[in-house]
């Protein structure tokens, strides 16, 4: 009984190691003859298995890329960035400052030729009428005309002082009651005044030049008249 069961189990082994080579062959075989795979044709899509492979291949390489950069290079292209912006920015100030600067210039300029225009005027209306419009008291429309016509100074305006504090005290209406001598000269009659302006009658200006003109053209200056009028009480 136990050479039998022996000899099964010599049987069983056999045939199991019979069954395994066969099936190692046939496998040996189908690997040996497969068939290689076949590449796709232009257009069409490729297996997701190859398209993540190329994708994780590009990220490796922009890895190495960047790993691959100098640090210190990065660093002066950085700087050199930003002197760039900072010479440009210096650049836009200075043209804002030379354009300011133009602007002021321009405006002085135009200021200063306003300035000389108004002096002009003034210049030559001083010039025409002898004294500066705007005057309204009569010594001091008295002094400027006989300093801008007649070149005279304080010692003959004091003369003419003289004279006219005694005539009609500065009063562009005094009228004397008896000749009928009228205005701060005490022109007798008060229309010759009129060769001076045809205002001659309210305005000091038109009346002082008038009385300044009469003194010069009869006795040379103010104290020339002041002296004569000292002498024989009139003028």
């Amino acid at each position: 009984m136990r050479r039998i069961l022996k000899h099964a189990l010599i049987g069983t082994s056999l045939s199991a190691v019979t069954a395994t080579a066969v099936i190692g062959t046939v496998l040996s075989g189908s690997s040996a003859n497969a068939t290689p795979p076949v590449a796709p044709p232009p257009g069409a899509t490729a297996p997701i298995g190859d398209a993540a492979s190329r994708i994780g291949d590009t990220s490796r390489d922009a890895t190495r890329l960047a790993l691959s950069v100098d640090p210190q290079a990065a660093a002066a292209d950085d700087k050199q960035v930003y002197a760039s912006a900072r010479q440009q920015q210096v650049v836009d100030q200075l043209a804002a400052a030379k354009k300011k600067a133009a602007e002021a210039a321009a405006k002085k300029k135009a200021a200063e030729a306003k300035a000389k225009a108004a002096a002009a005027r003034r210049a030559a209306l001083i010039k025409q009428q002898g004294y500066l419009p705007g005057t309204t008291d009569p010594r001091s429309i008295a002094r400027q005309i006989m300093q801008n016509k007649y070149g005279w100074g304080s010692d003959q305006f004091a003369c003419f002082n003289n004279i006219i504090m005694r005539e009609s005290m500065w009063d562009v209406n005094a009228t004397n009651a008896a000749s009928g001598a009228y205005g701060i000269p005490q022109a007798l009659p008060g229309s010759k005044m009129a060769s001076a302006g045809p205002d001659w009658q309210t305005n000091p200006a038109t009346q002082i030049t008038w009385g300044l003109s009469y003194l010069k053209d009869r006795y040379g200056t103010p104290c020339g008249g002041w002296a004569f009028k000292s002498a024989n009480g009139w003028y």
